[in-house]
């Protein structure tokens, strides 16, 4: 009976190996740009041995969450001591697991891909969230909706942080921030949901005038590979193959992938009017947005938190501004300066959270009354700007 164990014995434990490895390369390299190979060595297995166990990098990082997820967990459990106030406990312990939060908001973004592994779990793991804190909002709330209404707004608001904390190290204070927004709870409850007017109007999603038509495609082709396997996995032959260009065209059009990458961040992502120093502006307008230009932008800034990554400048940037333009604007209607930066902060994560949630419910997911509900706490001159 003990040799029949053996095996499989082996067999768990090696996985935990390759989970431990992968793990700590993550953290150093960035997903990414961490190869299976990387992983097997790490291992002390063959690439082959890696293979039996997991498929593709994809799974493995898939399959740490849900182990982190196991030991840890990121919601109390129901019961009579499970309170909104638990959030804030819950992201201090987050905050001394190494690597969780670079792990999960690695995962956060890939996973938005519906060809992901992760997707389906990310999407169980977000309704289980989703339906547990709207319970625990309910004597908060005026009704069920908009208990509902302010789970999806926090849930986003947690996101953003953690992708924030990561582009500003040692700036933003993600408990701190949580249990601020416990007390504004306690103190006046939930905003109360907007009248319901039969769903979102449809747009017509609008692209940036790019010409001639070959650069068009091709930076189109490029942003849909990111989106579905971010800047690492999206070789130069498959851009051209899903664009129609030869390999040669491509290169007329950038002549290294890195060029690639800075032309799609330049020419579809930060286009005028979207981010920039204005996060309201750019939340309002994910609708008119093809969802293969908020995927592309999402997936590389969920990666390119690694400083290695060749997006990390361009992003920081671009949150920098954003921090800044709204921090200035909410200073000008009279708040003081300590609380416009903490406002600002609070509100470019909810711009981002909300992206994130955007993709992966966009028929449930109303960029306006999120962000509109989180600036109900505000002064009338800060809402109006």
């Amino acid at each position: 009976m003990g040799s029949s164990r053996g095996p499989y014995r082996t067999g768990r434990e090696r996985a935990v190996r390759i989970l431990d490895a992968a793990h700590v390369l993550f953290i150093e390299n960035g997903y990414r740009a961490t190869s299976l190979r990387d992983i097997a060595a790490a291992s002390g297995i063959s690439h082959p041995a890696l293979l039996r166990h997991f498929g593709s990098r994809e799974e493995i990082l898939t399959a740490l969450i849900e182990r982190l997820d196991g030991v840890h967990g990121d919601w109390p459990e129901e019961g009579a001591d499970a309170t909104p106030a638990a959030a804030a406990d819950i992201a201090r312990r987050n905050e001394t697991i190494p690597g969780w939060i670079g792990l999960f908001t690695a995962l956060l973004g890939e996973a938005t891909s519906p060809e992901h592994p992760g997707h389906a779990l990310m999407r169980r793991r977000r309704a289980a969230g989703m339906a547990l804190a709207t319970r625990l909002l309910l004597p908060y709330s005026a009704d069920e909706r908009s208990a509902s209404l302010e789970a999806l707004r926090f849930g986003a608001f947690w996101d953003g942080l953690q992708i924030l904390s990561l582009y500003f190290p040692g700036e933003i204070d993600i408990p701190g921030q949580i249990a601020a927004y416990e007390a504004e709870l306690e103190r006046g409850g939930t905003p109360e949901a907007p009248a319901e007017t039969g769903g979102q109007e449809d747009a017509e999603p609008t692209f940036p005038a790019i010409e001639p038509e070959s650069r068009r495609r091709a930076l189109e082709a490029a942003a849909r590979r990111y989106a579905r396997q971010g800047y690492h996995e999206a070789s130069m032959q498959s851009v051209a193959d899903d664009a129609g260009l030869t390999k040669a065209a491509l290169v007329h059009i950038a002549r290294t992938k890195r060029d690639l990458l800075d032309a799609v961040l330049t020419e579809v992502i930060d286009t005028p009017g979207q981010e920039g120093e204005d996060p309201a502006r750019w939340l309002y307008s994910l609708p008119q947005r093809p969802r293969w230009v908020t995927a592309a932008d999402v997936v590389l800034m969920c990666e390119a938190t690694v400083p290695a990554h060749p997006a990390h400048a361009f992003m920081t940037r671009r949150l920098s501004e954003a921090r800044r333009g709204a921090t200035s604007a909410l200073a000008a209607t009279g708040l003081p300066p300590a609380r416009a930066a903490s406002e600002a902060d609070r509100i470019v994560s909810i711009a981002l959270g909300v992206a994130v949630s955007w993709l992966y419910d966009p028929d449930h997911v109303d960029p306006r009354a999120l962000l509109d509900g989180a600036l109900a706490h505000l002064p009338t001159s800060a809402r109006s700007r």
